[in-house]
């Protein structure tokens, strides 16, 4: 089934500027009877400011209009395990050179298999080579041409994504693949918003430079809506992913951060390749563990305020025990939260779709102007797709972010030079926002953000990797809300002043909190800061860091010392031997 020429009166907002310090947005629109996206207020998106004055559309939900012709079966499975004969890194013939010293946390043992010793309360650092694409077994395939594409004078918002919808209504081959829209070398004027809602559609410019003779450059101008997003990659909504039939408790007394499998009550009515949600609520008791989630002044996390979720596949069934595709990053503790099983459904998820060798330059007046587009490509709404080779300039939020969002490769990826005002909400270069997980950023490039590399996701996001990226100018990388967890900062080169933070952010914002847990900063030559979570653990691990440490809670598993650390990543280490088996 497809559901298309679905449209919805757009309600446009006034060309008012928003509350610098509060507004949240996702917004998009794209000219001419093309999809047009405005994101209503979440609760979870708190500024760094105290004051709440959004401006939301009337009816408080995202608007899609247009001809959007998106795919609402089932999405395709994808492959938990890899495939016999999958190509292996070139980097894993000497990924388990010793080095000068190796960890205590995370180690090659006399076996040639890597080991992560528990402590007293079963923290260990978890496996985070399941993050990106298909679960990282494979790089995003290149899409034949199927469609290729000029740039007109006056808006081309219209032409691409009538090209794009075109796509979208030929039958996808066995892989789920329709095909890709080329843009040609040229500069596209785009008012509106670029949306790619079906599966197996990629969207590829000439290349990422400032040469329009040679590049595809997205001149994204105008402000309406308010703060769009130039091009989304998904549905470009929220409540993507539904749980159909009832909960089933997990009876382990304790599964700890890293488990690939539990038990259950009653296994009867999941099957093998099932999609599940495991939840563990976020009970009295475990606030109370966690200290009511670090505030100081500000007020306590409240019971159901932060559940935390994971989004997995049933690889197999024995008995009451299920077996899962990738780790849990979290302890689920019997004694704090009975935590429940319940099935999911993915229909009309966005798979298997991308945007590739494009320059998104975003029109503003420089300084502090808002009055622009302000993300140039999200992902929302789509699992196993990717971002590659992009140059995003000049947004006020986030070069690329993601937002109930799956198993995301972003790579080769430029994001700098933002305008805005700086201030909360502002500068998130690269942006993990609420229900991402097993999302890899890559080769990535960030510059004059406030926070470069954040989740901003709070506690439905983990499994998040930032790999072999550069940041420049003052920034903070970190987890910056409400318990996300396993964030891997791995191999990240501090051209700037910048700093990883993984710790208690207690009363910035509106109770932000403990930004992060069971997380992981790893061969980083910047300042680090890594404190102990109640009931978890972050960990610092590098031969040139900065160590950096703060009052409020105990500090982190911090090893900083001289010499080449070996392994030099942990995420090519974990991948290599996952990929090895």
């Amino acid at each position: 089934m497809k559901y298309s020429q679905l449209i919805v009166s757009v309600l446009l907002l006034s060309a008012c500027k928003a509350n610098p310090e509060t507004t949240q947005k996702k917004s998009a629109k794209s000219g001419n009877a093309t999809p047009v996206l405005q994101e209503a207020k979440d609760e979870d998106n708190e500024s760094d400011d105290k004051d709440t004055n959004p401006i939301v559309d009337e009816r408080g939900n995202p608007i899609i209009s247009g001809e959007i012709n998106s795919d609402t079966v089932q999405s395709p499975i994808p492959q938990v395990e890899p495939l016999a004969g999958i190509k292996i890194p070139a980097f894993c013939a000497k990924i388990k050179d010793p080095g000068d010293w190796k960890s205590a946390y995370a180690f090659y043992n006399s076996a040639g298999r890597l080991s992560y010793p528990q402590d007293k309360e079963g923290n260990r650092i978890p496996d985070f080579s399941y993050a990106g694409y298909h679960y990282g077994n494979e790089e995003p395939p290149v899409y034949p041409v199927v469609a290729t594409l000029s740039a007109v004078t006056g808006d081309n918002t219209k032409s691409i994504q009538d090209a794009i919808n075109a796509i979208g209504k030929k039958a996808p081959d066995a892989k789920g693949i329709r095909g890709a829209l080329l843009l040609k070398p040229g500069r596209y004027t785009v008012l509106g918003t670029i949306i790619i809602a079906q599966n197996g559609i990629v969207l590829r410019g000439s290349g990422a430079g400032n040469d329009p003779s040679r590049d595809s450059i997205i001149i994204a101008d105008k402000d309406l809506p308010h703060q769009r997003t130039v091009i989304v990659i998904g549905t470009g909504k929220d409540n993507n992913w539904k749980t159909t039939g009832a909960a089933v408790e997990i009876t382990d007394s304790f599964v700890p951060v890293g488990a690939k499998e539990f038990n259950v009550k009653d296994a009867s009515s999941f099957k093998k390749l099932d999609l599940i949600e495991i939840k563990h609520p976020s009970t009295q008791a475990w606030l109370n563990a966690v200290n009511g989630g670090g505030t100081i002044s500000d007020p306590k996390w409240t019971v159901g305020s932060t559940d935390i979720v994971f989004q997995r596949r049933i690889t197999a069934i024995e008995g009451k025990t299920i077996k899962i595709d990738a780790p849990l990053y979290n302890h689920l503790d019997l004694k704090l939260a009975t935590s429940v099983v319940t099935k999911l459904s993915d229909s009309g998820v966005v798979s298997e779709s991308g945007v590739e060798d494009l320059r998104v330059d975003i029109v503003t007046a420089g300084g502090e102007d808002e009055n622009h587009a302000w993300d140039a490509v999200g992902v929302w709404g789509a699992q196993d797709s990717w971002v590659k080779n992009i140059t995003a300039l000049h947004f006020g939020q986030s070069g690329v972010y993601t937002r109930e969002a799956m198993r995301i490769t972003v790579d080769g990826t430029t994001a700098i030079e933002p305008v805005g005002i700086r201030t909360g909400e502002r500068f998130y270069n690269y942006n993990s926002e609420k229900l991402s997980q097993l999302i890899l950023f890559k080769n990535c490039v960030a510059k004059d953000g406030r926070h470069n590399f954040i989740s901003n996701g709070v506690q439905t996001s983990s499994g998040l990797v930032w790999y072999k990226c550069s940041s420049d100018g003052d920034s903070a990388s970190e987890g910056h809300r409400r318990w996300t967890q396993g964030m891997l900062f791995d191999s990240i080169t501090e051209k700037g002043g910048g700093s990883i933070n993984i710790y208690n952010r207690e009363d910035f914002g509106t109770s932000h909190g403990w930004g992060s847990a069971h997380s992981v900063i790893w061969n980083y030559n910047g300042t680090a800061l890594a404190q102990k979570p109640p009931t978890a653990q972050n960990y610092i691990v590098s031969s040139s860091a900065k160590r950096k440490t703060k009052a409020g809670a105990p500090e982190g598993a911090t090893e900083i010392k001289a010499g080449r650390l070996g392994p030099l990543s942990l995420y090519e280490a974990q991948l290599c031997e996952r990929l090895q088996k």
